[in-house]
């Protein structure tokens, strides 16, 4: 029998916890200088089958050029009339239609890529099943929360990694 769907957080904060500015920018992130360092994105990449993220996590990805998840498919939370000429692309409006979805397809590990609102979500339900969390030696002070009003949550330290950076990581799972 294969194992259950695992929800994967995989994303950058700053100390003080927000994933953006209060404007939505992200640009605190270019500011370290992660040089050639490697810091596992594409080893944790080759181990997801598809991706979920909200509507501004999507269009600050299409600001970045060519789409950096082609041949996933990506399911983009939103309730606004978006579309898309990718075929990998997939609009939908609530987690029961990514849940139903990803069983229909199979799918073992789904990367949550952001945003906020996405990750709270899937943090809400008890859906998330690993935390990668890179912590940014930065102090926003005001932005978007990566915990909005989220349940306390128990989570087990499986590793922590520090960067040239100054980064952190820490990799949590459910006990």
């Amino acid at each position: 029998m294969p194992h259950p769907t695992q929800f994967i957080l995989y994303i950058a904060t700053t100390l003080d916890g927000y994933i953006a500015s209060p404007d939505g920018r992200i640009d605190w992130l270019t500011t370290l200088d992660a040089g050639s360092e490697d810091v596992g994105y594409e080893a944790f990449y080759n181990t997801i089958e598809a991706l979920v993220m909200g509507a501004a996590t999507y269009e600050q990805v299409l600001t970045f050029g060519d789409w950096p998840y082609a041949h996933k498919p990506s399911y983009v939370m939103t309730r606004r009339q978006l579309s898309s000429d990718r075929p990998d692309v997939t609009f939908v409006s609530d987690v029961e239609t990514v849940l139903a979805e990803v069983e229909r397809q199979g799918w073992q590990r789904v990367w949550l890529v952001g945003g906020g609102q996405v990750a709270a979500e899937f943090m809400r339900r008890g859906l998330v099943h690993e935390w990668i969390v890179a912590i940014a030696p930065i102090i926003l002070g005001d932005g978007i929360s990566l915990y909005q009003q989220v349940p306390m949550q128990k989570l087990q330290l499986v590793n922590s990694r520090h960067f040239q950076s100054g980064m952190v990581e820490l990799h949590y799972t459910m006990p």
